[in-house]
């Protein structure tokens, strides 16, 4: 019976150039598309995000960085409206978010 190799028996036709591109292109199949947000969705961001300043409440933000979505948990402890970021207490540090960043924003209660 024939033993087939499959793709191992065509990568010593292929240039390293095209190896490169085959393993970059792996890798985006796996990243997240930023999503560009409308008017509507950046202020209903910005006013849950001075709601919970306000109210030192806790949010959970969606942020898009390094080409993947993540979610934080944490108090809003101040915001810079100049620079466009905030600065987020999360347990074990503070983080500086910039509004770019944040792809959803929503209240955390802990009372549901």
């Amino acid at each position: 019976m024939l033993k087939d190799r499959g793709s191992q028996k065509w990568t010593s036709l292929m240039l390293p150039e095209h190896l490169v591109k085959i393993k970059e292109w792996k890798q985006e199949q796996f990243h997240d598309k930023k999503r560009e947000l409308t008017e509507w969705e950046m202020e209903e961001i910005e006013q849950i995000v001075q709601r919970a300043y306000k109210l030192h409440e806790e949010v959970k933000i969606t942020l898009w960085r390094d080409n993947k979505l993540y979610d934080v948990v944490g108090m809003i402890t101040a915001i810079d409206s100049f620079n466009k970021d905030l600065l987020l207490d999360i347990d074990i540090s503070i983080k500086r978010i910039t509004f770019n960043q944040i792809q959803k924003a929503s209240m955390v209660n802990i009372d549901d």
